[in-house]
C-alpha cells in the first residue's frame, strides 16, 4: 500500500511540473528586455564627466536601475540612471549615481574594478549572444576594460588584453573622494565608445535604424566586506550580467524627439526560444545529456501560444549540442538558437 502511495505522489509530481508552462517555470529569466531610443548629437560635446551639453540635457534618462534580479527584489536605495547618445564615430554614455559617500581605491588600469563601487558598460553590438564588450569605471575613472567570445556559463573566454581602442572617458565628482566624515551627493560618468572598437562585422553598424543590446551595472558596496549589492538597468534574473539575451534594446535614431521603438526581434518567440535554452541547461546538469526533441520538453499549450500562425517550431539534437529553429514562412524568417547561446536570424528563401 505504502508503495502504491509513494508511487501516486511521485506521478502527481511529475504531471504538475509537466503541466506548468516551460516559460512560467523560467519567468524570473524571461521580463521583457527595456529598451531605449538614442538620438544622434546635433553638436559637439566635451567629455568632462558633466553632462551640461545641450545635446545631454534634452536626452531622456533610462529607468532607474532596479536589482539585478529583477521583479520581487528590493529597490536599489540609491538612484542610477542613464543616457545614450551616437554620432557617426562613437557611441556616448552618460550616468548619474547617487552616492552619499564616494568612494575608490584602485589606480591601476585592467585590475577588477569593481572590488570598489563601479559603474559597468556591456556591449553585444550584433545582438547574438557572442563576442560582446565589458567596461568598468570606478569614482577615480579607473578602467577595466574586455572582451569576451561568449559567456562564461559555456565555456567564454575574457581577453583582458582588449583595451577599448580609442575609448575617452571621464567622471566628475560631486562631493569629497574617500572622506567618509562629509555628505556627497553622487558622482558621474561620460564616455565615448568608438564605433570601429566594438564592431565585429559590418552586419549591424552604428547608424540611424540600427539595434544593439546593452546593459548597465552598478556593483555597490554599502558595507565593507559586503555582500555587494548589483543594480543594473534591465535585470538579468539572477546575479549574473553575463546573460547578454537579458540585456536591453538601444535603437539608434537620427529623427529629433523620435520615441516610438519596435522590437527587432518577436518578443513571444524570443521568449519560448530561452525557456527552452534553459530548460536545456537544467536537463544537461541533471541527466547529463540535452533532451533530444519537442516533446521531450514537455511543452504546454500556452507555451505553443507564443508562435505566431503558421510558425514552425523543431529541435536538433544531439546528447551533447542542440539546435532549436523557428521557422515563419509568412515573415521570411527564421530564428536559430543553440546550445552555446548563439542566437540568430535568417532570411528564408
Amino acid at each position: 500500500m505504502k508503495k502504491y502511495f509513494l508511487l501516486a505522489i511521485i506521478s502527481c509530481c511529475v504531471l504538475s511540473v509537466w503541466a506548468q508552462s516551460v516559460v512560467q517555470r523560467y519567468e524570473r529569466f524571461l521580463t521583457t528586455p527595456r529598451s531605449y531610443v538614442a538620438h544622434k548629437l546635433t553638436g559637439p560635446i566635451q567629455i568632462d564627466g558633466v553632462l551640461d551639453e545641450k545635446d545631454w540635457e534634452n536626452a531622456s534618462w533610462t529607468a532607474p536601475f532596479e536589482d539585478i534580479s529583477g521583479k520581487g527584489f528590493a529597490t536599489p536605495i540609491y538612484k542610477t540612471a542613464a543616457k545614450i547618445l551616437w554620432d557617426d564615430d562613437y557611441m556616448y554614455i552618460g550616468a548619474e549615481l547617487e552616492e552619499p559617500d564616494i568612494q575608490a581605491h584602485l589606480t591601476q588600469r585592467d585590475t577588477i574594478i569593481y572590488h570598489d563601487n563601479d559603474f559597468e558598460i556591456f556591449i553585444d553590438p550584433e545582438g547574438d549572444g557572442k563576442d560582446y564588450f565589458e567596461i568598468e569605471l570606478n569614482a577615480r575613472n579607473v578602467v577595466f576594460d574586455l572582451m569576451l567570445d561568449r559567456p562564461y556559463r559555456v565555456g567564454g573566454e575574457f581577453f583582458t588584453q582588449w583595451n577599448c581602442p580609442g575609448m575617452k572617458s571621464a567622471v566628475h565628482l560631486k562631493g569629497t573622494l574617500n572622506d567618509s566624515k562629509d555628505q556627497d551627493r553622487g558622482w558621474t560618468v561620460e564616455v565615448a565608445i568608438p564605433r570601429q572598437a566594438v564592431s565585429m562585422s559590418f552586419d549591424n553598424p552604428l547608424k540611424a535604424g540600427k539595434c544593439w543590446r546593452i546593459d548597465f551595472s552598478r556593483v555597490e558596496w554599502l558595507k565593507k566586506g559586503g555582500p555587494e549589492e548589483n543594480w543594473v538597468w534591465s535585470a538579468t534574473g539572477a546575479i549574473n550580467m553575463h546573460m547578454p539575451e537579458r540585456w536591453g534594446y538601444v535603437y539608434f535614431s537620427d529623427v529629433p524627439h523620435e520615441t516610438n521603438f519596435s522590437y527587432p526581434v518577436d518578443q513571444g518567440i524570443y521568449k519560448l526560444m530561452w525557456a527552452m535554452y534553459y530548460a536545456q541547461a537544467d536537463q544537461l546538469a541533471k541527466k547529463g545529456s540535452y533532451d533530444l526533441t519537442v516533446s521531450d520538453l514537455h511543452l504546454s499549450a500556452d507555451d505553443l501560444a507564443l508562435l505566431p500562425k503558421g510558425a514552425r517550431l523543431s529541435l536538433d539534437a544531439s546528447p551533447s549540442i542542440y539546435n532549436i529553429k523557428v521557422e515563419m514562412p509568412a515573415r521570411k524568417v527564421s530564428y536559430l538558437l543553440d546550445s552555446y547561446g548563439f542566437f540568430r536570424t535568417e532570411r528564408m528563401k
